[in-house]
């Protein structure tokens, strides 16, 4: 059962990924490529993919830099 909660975690992640190019709103491009990296990390950590889990932390890590930037800068303006 466990194996097939990991494996529809991967699959959601994936489909996230994919349908994320067809996105043209920067943020929301942003949030789903974030979510779907995220959870593929998930993925590759339960089956001990090195290259996955470095991959996917990076992209975590750049989208969510971007997205935290856009967050603070509309803020900033805002005032």
């Amino acid at each position: 059962m466990e194996q097939i909660v990991v494996d529809v975690i991967s699959w959601i992640g994936l489909a996230i990924c994919i349908g994320a190019f067809f996105i043209k709103d920067l943020t929301l491009l942003r949030i789903a490529t974030l979510v779907g990296c995220s959870l593929l990390f998930v993925y590759y950590t339960y089956i001990s993919v090195p290259q996955g889990i470095i991959s996917n932390v990076t992209l975590v890590l750049i989208n969510a830099f971007y997205l935290f930037r856009v967050a603070t800068t509309k803020n900033t303006e805002a005032v």
